[in-house]
């Protein structure tokens, strides 16, 4: 199979010779190709739209044709966005429909129930082993089926139970009845589905924890592609019901969800193709055949699948190996990464006077703000780091930015969430709870100092630390938002103690806070009992040897 093949239009440039050039499409299959007509695994509509866009010089242009081809390969590699498939029948309910489409669709070999919205009280399940509950002589039935086909002309007032699980289509979506014949039997016997959502659920702050600190993923999915099982706090993941969209990834606060077809492996790869580069960053959705416009030097298209998945440390990543502000060309920005917009754009103009991420809906705004793409000074930062978390990597970037300055702060926002917690030194044991809660590493116990550490910047303010301090009013959560200063991206003692050491053998094995506190709980029940409040300051082993001796003592008494 060919690797990069380019079909030649009214746009030719002298190309590099791993581009294969073609006159016209062929029965050939491709990997990589700029004309959606050829056969072709991944179809790059870029590739034109730079051609004929694009200021750069010509022989740029040529290496920057092989760049963008690269750059899909590379993501194409290291996807694992794996094809499935899924067997369905022919079944279908068809909801407020004409008889006409009815009796169209029944010729051509699916089974059909004809029913109005009001007769149908539920729908669940997923495309292939759909069920609805159906209200039927004053009893309610439920009927098994593939597919379910609704007629709305504004979805927001649409049943949410015909629009978030698979195999429900709006009928309006189609141009006419051959179309929509075309699309059920593209879907049918197999239904053609991928993996968009990877898990680890080491870091997810909602796995198997003793209440809910989480799921924000589950809260803000458009489908039931994500559900909660809150009895033994278990994410429960459907990919057949994932539209790909990505809003999950961008709300992950410990970046337990990551996002198949571009993983941070792979992302840190394919961001090394763009550096010295304007990005403009291009979802899939967005079209790019008909969109004309003067593209300025250096600026090159940074093509993704889905438009919601981009976080604060993907944004940041980009600006920092391109060294220049960024251009997101989308109709809708994510909850998610509208907040991450928000922060960046607040801590570049307090550094660089300048904005970080220019947002544009449409050719005429993409036009206006490509006018202001730059390339700012001091902003180049080489770091790419796969073994650490989201928020680790985003830490360490800021790290960079912000040197020994202070730049004040930012309010926390309602999806991305920055806070830092308080301990009272004199109150806390150093039990270490909050360290075995916390599985982000914002806290984390120094045994060399004996000290607890707190690192405001890795915290996701979950809250489940609080939860699991055991002492009264010692520890506390604040929701305060990021610091723009040096401290707050670097650990801080919280509490300290000395090692106490075993009365009998001289080992140390726990803070004085923590015997102490246990000492002064247990000398009233033991009374004058000197043995049993012996062993209140012993070790394991010397506690035992304590209490044979005095056991042994008063046999022989």
């Amino acid at each position: 199979m060919q690797d990069f093949v380019y079909i030649k239009n009214d746009v030719l440039i002298p190309l590099p010779d791993a581009i294969e050039i073609l006159d016209q499409v062929n029965d050939k299959e491709v990997l990589i190709c700029n004309d959606k007509n050829q056969k072709a695994q991944i179809y790059a509509p870029e590739i034109n739209f730079y051609l004929k866009n694009s200021q750069d010089e010509i022989l740029e242009q040529s290496k920057n044709v092989l760049t963008l081809y690269e750059a899909r390969a590379s993501v194409y590699d290291l996807g694992l966005d794996l094809e499935q498939s899924k067997e369905v029948q022919n079944r279908l309910i068809l909801v407020d429909s004409d008889t006409q489409t009815v009796e169209f669709l029944k010729e051509h070999g699916f089974k059909v129930i004809a029913l109005s919205s009001a007769e149908i009280l539920a729908v669940f399940g997923s495309v292939g082993e759909l069920c609805a509950v159906v209200k039927n002589q004053g009893e309610e039935v439920e009927i098994d089926f593939d597919f379910l086909l609704f007629k709305a002309e504004d979805l927001s007032v649409v049943r949410k139970d015909f629009t978030r699980q698979s195999g429900c289509y709006n009928l309006l979506n189609f141009e006419n009845l051959e179309v929509l014949l075309e699309f059920l039997q593209s879907k049918s016997p197999k239904y053609p589905y991928k993996t968009y959502i990877s898990y680890n659920a080491s870091v997810c702050q909602y796995h198997e924890r003793r209440s809910e600190h989480c799921a924000k993923c589950a809260e803000i999915c458009p489908t039931v592609a994500i559900l909660k099982d809150d009895e033994n706090k278990h994410l429960e993941f459907s990919q057949v019901d994932c539209l790909g969209c990505g809003g999950c990834i961008s709300v992950c606060p410990s970046g337990s969800l990551d996002y198949a077809p571009m993983p941070r492996e792979s992302f840190f790869i394919l961001c090394e193709f763009y550096k010295d580069k304007k990005i403009l960053i291009i979802p899939k959705k967005m079209s790019l055949e008909n969109l004309n416009l003067a593209l300025p030097k250096d600026v090159l298209p940074f093509m993704i699948e889905g438009e919601k998945w981009l976080s604060s440390m993907h944004f940041l990543t980009l600006l920092q190996n391109s060294g220049a502000n960024l251009v997101f060309y989308t109709d809708f920005v994510s909850r998610g990464s509208n907040e991450a917009i928000v922060l960046l754009n607040t801590f570049f103009e307090r550094k660089f006077q300048k904005k970080a991420i220019f947002v544009a809906k449409d050719e005429k705004e993409l036009q206006n703000v490509l006018k202001e793409q730059e390339f700012i000074q001091d902003l180049k930062y080489d770091f790419h780091n796969n073994t650490l978390t989201t928020r680790e990597n985003f830490a360490k970037r800021m790290q960079e930015m912000i040197k020994n300055e202070d730049f004040g702060s930012i309010e926390s926002g309602e999806w991305l969430r920055y806070g830092k917690v308080e301990i009272n030194p004199n109150t806390c044991t150093l039990c270490l709870s909050c360290v075995g809660a916390c599985n982000v590493g914002a806290l984390i116990a120094d045994k060399q100092e004996n000290a607890l550490k707190f690192n405001a910047s890795l915290c996701t303010t979950c809250g489940y630390c609080e939860l699991s301090c055991a002492e009264k009013d010692t520890l506390k959560l604040f929701r305060s938002g990021m610091e723009f200063r040096a401290s707050y991206f670097e650990y801080q003692t919280m509490a300290k103690d000395e090692l106490f050491s075993c009365i009998e053998c001289g080992k140390e094995f726990a803070t004085k806070k923590a015997v102490e506190k246990i000492a002064n709980l247990m000398k009233p029940k033991f009374g004058n009992d000197e043995n049993k409040i012996k062993t209140l300051y012993c070790c394991a082993d010397c506690k035992a040897k304590v209490m044979i001796k005095a056991m042994g003592f008063a046999g022989q008494n």
